[in-house]
């Protein structure tokens, strides 16, 4: 990576500048040689004037083609800003195991995916998950929800229950434990159970640039989450699917 950065600036800052500047001084050259008459006038000679527009002309067509590639590669983000949407918000097609948890056809998917390039065709994927509003009540952590929020980590009750344990954080261990007080706590529908989930330890170097695991191998595991307690509020917020083009297959 120390050899990259010094010939990604040369790439990038230092052969266009070059150019500009070489083009510049050559067209300022041209009108001296043109039009300023000196009796003792300092004049480039044609070898050395041949090399400076060589080098200006390459540096140029450098920077040209480095103009027109961002234009192009723009145009196509603006071109596939629709193939995105629709698989950032859409129905389920089909049942999908993430993780743990198997989340039915039908239910409605709020995600962000940082390398979606706006293909018309993508594979079926879910990391980058930020909310599911199932097509019927599924079983998370312990518990029947109707809807689930990833950040911060909530769930919709699709009916009353009783759910624990119940943690609570201790300061003195600065962990989450089991409250033994109260055990468990009686939830009514429509309620948003909150819940903590764990640090899953994984290779981040491996996954730099990548995305994460998908489907059976991603890193979604309900069962490890700590139930914190149940609070009334609104219903959780999942917006409606992206009309324009069909979710992937």
């Amino acid at each position: 990576m120390s050899g990259f950065a010094p010939l990604q600036f040369i790439l990038t800052s230092f052969l266009p500048l070059l150019g500009l500047v070489l083009t510049i001084a050559l067209l300022g050259y041209g009108a001296y040689a043109l039009w300023i008459d000196l009796p003792q006038k300092w004049l480039l000679s044609r070898r050395a004037l041949l090399a400076l527009c060589a080098v200006a002309l390459l540096c140029d067509a450098w920077l040209g083609l480095r103009l027109y590639l961002s234009h192009s590669e723009r145009q196509d983000w603006k071109n596939g800003a629709a193939y995105r949407a629709s698989r950032e918000r859409f129905a389920l097609p089909q049942d999908f195991q993430y993780g743990e948890l198997l989340i039915p056809a039908g239910s409605l998917i709020n995600r962000q995916d940082p390398f979606d390039k706006g293909e018309p065709v993508r594979p079926l994927a879910l990391h980058g998950l930020e909310a599911v509003r199932f097509s019927q009540p599924v079983l998370v952590a312990g518990v029947w929800a109707s809807a689930l929020q990833i950040t911060p980590l909530r769930v919709e009750l699709a009916q009353d229950q009783r759910i624990g344990p119940l943690y609570r954080y201790d300061s003195a261990s600065q962990s989450w434990v089991p409250n033994k007080v109260v055990p468990a706590l009686a939830c009514k529908k429509g309620q948003i159970a909150v819940f903590q989930a764990p640090h899953i330890p994984y290779d981040v170097q491996a996954e730099v640039g990548k995305p994460a695991p998908d489907g059976p191998q991603a890193r979604f595991m309900p069962s490890q989450w700590m139930f914190r307690n149940c609070e009334a509020g609104a219903r959780i917020a999942v917006q409606p699917a992206h009309a324009s083009t069909p979710p992937p297959q």
